[in-house]
């Protein structure tokens, strides 16, 4: 800066001393006191940092410091030309006041709000009077906090206060002195529930906690916990606190120590499950109701009764809910006669009938009694009622009167006038039938047993002396006798005399106590008099049987010459069979063999039909030649005898099967497992070669299929062969088992028509029967039976 340009502003006051002097005394007394009033500000504001408006303050002293910076410098002006720096500070002045300026225009509203120290004054008497309230509450609050202190101390139960730590970790704050006692701990403060308790008690009470801090409510719950060295059941209540953020810090719990009465619930729940066992193993049903009919009992053999477990339902819905009916089983039980229902309005029932016909099970008639449940202090709190099945006695009662009237209706209708009479174990008659009543009138009670011969005309066999007490046959049976075909004549006074066959025997009981006694009489008056005529009539038969035996012995010297004629006749037969094969068979060979001979010396002579016809001569042969055969093989079954063997079926249809010329594309199946059994093996191997040859031969599937099963029946084996060929009618079932009956053309299929007939001769022979299924187009199964054991001969091993 260029001071020296100007001149000192004292040149501008010629440098007068009063002048001077006074400028620069008022110059400095105005910047000390701008210097000193900064001081002040800044002092008391770093001493009361509560005053509002601070900022202001902060302006304001600024401002008054550059004001007292600007007179300083004019001082310094009076003999040094710096006017440029003055210029500055003046500018700083105003730029800091004119900032002071705009930072008060803008909190003017705030100061405005300012109490008036009036208003302050007042306000300081309500804090004065809040604060006498607040130490007024703080006192109750001490004492409330002595009261639950002293309940915290001395109450019987156990009061835990446990920290809840921002990872989840739970510590213990206090265990009140009841908690201390019961449990047998002291130290607990900041300690975890691990290290105070075992593992098995830490899982389970942090469990708990956890419950409680994620619920974010109060929970209340029963657990077991080992403490002294012995387990102890408590009822706790756990109570979440939370701090003024909102967050659980604490949870706060009382326990109560219940050990006591677990162990008496667990007795009573024993004799609970004691009792239910007896009630579920009763075979009377028992059901109880509350006060209020709500179904509280319901035993095992009520649930079988009606198919349905108890149900809380009221009481009009009972019968239609248990199928309840009148015993006519038709009607629905009102609630007025339900057995329960009427015990829970104070009546005693006694043996009412009742029947249940669930909608699943059998229907049941029960007998109901029940007693309204009174307890100690009169009040009535419910209702029982036991029922017993009594389906079975009913049935029985049915049964036995129907038995009694079937007796009753029988002895009143026994053939050949047969009367019954029975008397009781003091000999009062108690059953009569019809013809007692026909024979002696209707008996009369209180005759004395020595007037009964008497009163009802009882005389011995031959009706000359009247019956003594002892000879009467009911007092015999009675007295302990019994006897069997016992005459005595029975001659009223007026009317036919009658000759009474009797048996009798007492009544004893399984135990052998005599229950009474029972005599059968039966009229034999025509008896005794066809008696008389049998003996004529039997005099006369000897005489013819003597007659009529020499005759049969005559007779049976002819049946023995007979049979040994028939004999004979049999012997010459076979032998005449087998002559006359074998006679014609050579004759008919030598033609054949003749029709080759002559075909091949005039081989160059014979035309087509030449040929054909010698072929059918050979066919003809042949032909005749099977049909001596099987009219042989015919001849001799069931007359050729043979010793019996142990035969396997399924070795011999193997046998049998190798031998015949099976063609490729036929299937042979042996169902299951063919028995192995002693019988003739001769006669059924010719039946299974005959049916198993016959299906082959006249077979026109492509694949033809033979199957072959067995059925073991009591005395027999029942075989079967079926095949899949074209069938045989209905109508032609009988004729195939007659001799030379064949169904087709023997130029279309060479058949003798034998082979049935062998077959059914064979299986007759044997005691067996056959029988053929079949349809056109659906195959045929012949099934005969074949016994299981043969009339044995002479047993030998196949």
């Amino acid at each position: 800066m260029a001071i020296f340009s100007f001149m000192p502003h004292g040149m501008c006051y010629l440098w007068k001393p009063w002048l001077v002097g006074l400028h620069l005394v008022s110059n400095g007394a105005i910047a000390l006191a701008y210097f000193s009033i900064p001081i002040t500000l800044i002092y008391i504001l770093r001493k009361r940092g509560d005053i509002p408006f601070n900022g202001i303050f902060w302006l304001f002293a600024a401002f008054i410091l550059f004001c007292g910076a600007g007179h300083t410098i004019d001082i310094w002006t009076l003999w040094h030309p710096n006017y440029w720096l003055s210029s500055w500070i003046k500018l700083l002045t105003a730029l800091v006041s004119l900032a002071t300026a705009i930072a008060l225009i803008d909190k003017i509203p705030e100061i405005l709000t300012l109490p008036s120290p009036t208003q302050v004054n007042d306000i300081n008497q309500q804090l004065q009077a809040k604060i006498s309230e607040l130490e007024q509450q703080k006192a109750i609050i001490r004492q409330q906090e002595e009261f639950l202190r002293t309940i915290y101390d001395h109450v019987q139960e156990a009061i835990f206060v446990i920290e809840v730590e921002l990872d989840g970790t739970f510590r213990y704050q206090g265990f009140n002195p009841a908690a201390i006692r019961l449990t047998g701990i002291s130290d607990v403060v900041g300690k975890t529930p691990a290290q105070i308790m075992s593992f098995e008690a830490t899982a389970a009470v942090e469990r708990r906690y956890t419950e409680c801090l994620q619920t974010a409510t109060a929970i209340t719950y029963e657990e077991c916990l080992p403490f002294q060295d012995q387990d102890t059941w408590w009822l706790t209540n756990l109570n979440p606190i939370k701090d003024e953020a909102g967050n659980i810090s604490r949870l706060v719990g009382t326990s109560l120590n219940i050990s006591d009465r677990k162990q008496v619930e667990i007795e009573l729940d024993q004799d609970k499950q004691f009792l239910q066992a007896l009630l579920d193993n009763l075979s009377d049903g028992i059901v109880s109701c509350d006060r209020h009919g709500i179904i509280t009992l319901f035993n095992r053999a009520t649930r079988e009764f009606h198919g349905l477990p108890e149900s809380a339902i009221p009481a009009d819905k009972w019968a239609e809910h248990y199928d309840l009916y009148l015993p006519d089983g038709q009607t629905k039980m009102s609630p007025e006669d339900i057995p329960l229902f009427r015990a829970l309005t104070g009546e005693l029932v006694r043996d009412v009938e009742m029947k249940i016909i669930p909608k699943q099970g059998k229907a049941r008639i029960l007998l109901a009694n029940g007693n309204p449940i009174i307890n100690s202090q009169g009040e009535k709190i419910g209702a029982i009622v036991a029922m017993r099945d009594i389906t079975e006695r009913k049935e029985t009662e049915v049964e036995l009167e129907r038995e009694r009237i079937f007796i009753k209706t029988l002895l009143n209708n026994l053939a050949d006038g047969i009367g019954i009479i029975a008397c009781d174990q003091h000999g009062n008659l108690v059953l009569f039938n019809q013809a007692i009543v026909k024979f002696h009138g209707l008996p009369q009670p209180g005759i004395p047993a020595d007037q009964w011969a008497e009163h009802y005309n009882l005389y011995d066999a031959e009706g000359k002396h009247l019956l003594e007490q002892k000879d009467i046959p009911l007092f015999r049976a009675f007295s302990g006798e019994s006897f069997t075909n016992t005459e005595l004549m029975v001659i009223p006074h007026q009317g036919k005399a009658r000759t009474l066959m009797t048996n009798g025997s007492p009544i004893i009981d399984g135990n052998g106590v005599k229950l009474g006694a029972v005599v059968a009489i039966q009229d034999v008056t025509e008896r005794k008099k066809a008696e008389q005529e049998v003996a004529k009539l039997n005099r006369e038969l000897e005489a013819r049987v003597k007659q009529r035996t020499a005759q049969l012995e005559q007779l049976n010297m002819m049946l023995l010459a007979t049979a040994r004629q028939l004999e004979q006749r049999n012997q010459e037969l076979d032998q005449f069979a087998y002559v006359t094969s074998h006679d014609l068979k050579a004759p008919l060979r030598a033609i054949a063999n003749l029709s080759e001979w002559i075909e091949e010396d005039l081989a160059d002579k014979m035309d087509e039909d030449t040929h054909y016809n010698m072929n059918l001569l050979r066919g003809r042969v042949h032909r005749l030649e099977n049909l001596i055969n099987a009219l042989l093989t015919y001849s001799r079954v069931g007359r050729l005898k043979s010793d019996l063997a142990q035969v396997s079926v399924s070795k011999m249809l193997a046998d049998i099967i190798d031998l015949l010329d099976v063609p490729e594309h036929f299937q042979i199946e042996i169902q299951g497992e063919m028995p192995t059994f002693i019988t003739d093996a001769v006669p059924l191997q010719q039946v299974f070669h005959n049916l198993i040859s016959n299906a082959i031969k006249h077979s026109n599937s492509l694949m033809g299929k033979i199957t072959i099963s067995v059925i073991e029946r009591a005395n027999y084996y029942e075989f079967s062969v079926a095949d899949n060929g074209k069938g045989i009618d209905p109508k032609y079932h009988k004729k195939i088992f007659t001799i030379f009956q064949t169904l087709e053309s023997r130029d279309t299929k060479e058949n003798t028509g034998i082979g049935l007939a062998i077959v059914k001769k064979a299986v007759e022979n044997q005691g067996g029967q056959i029988m053929i299924k079949s349809k056109l187009g659906e195959g045929a199964t012949f099934c005969f039976t074949w016994l299981k054991k043969s009339q044995p001969t002479k047993l030998s091993a196949l």
